[in-house]
């Protein structure tokens, strides 16, 4: 693992302790193409990819729904907003990380 990623390896970490090794999976893999597509990808390609991570949002709330996480004071579609903020925060500090000077 390159040292860039320690935020992200983290947080899928604790989403896969907190909730499930597949609902960490998917999300993780979603918000990152996105996220990376925003970089250097023409229009196109970033609607792409903005419409097969909102398929793999569909299925991580599936996952999410069918994990043992089930609280009563969280709905799944506010978790998954939750931890999509979670993600983007540790992507920019990932980001930050790498553009630091050494």
């Amino acid at each position: 693992m390159a040292p860039a990623s320690q935020e992200r390896q983290y947080l899928a970490q604790t989403l896969a302790e907190e909730v499930s090794t597949v609902y960490a999976h998917i999300v993780c893999e979603a918000w990152g193409l996105v996220l990376n597509s925003q970089r250097n990808s023409s229009p196109a390609r970033q609607k792409s990819a903005k419409q097969t991570a909102a398929g793999m949002e569909r299925a991580a709330l599936i996952a999410l729904k069918h994990a043992e996480y089930v609280t009563e004071d969280i709905k799944p579609e506010d978790r998954l907003k939750r931890d999509r903020k979670r993600y983007e925060e540790a992507w920019n500090a990932d980001r930050a990380d790498m553009d630091a000077p050494i």
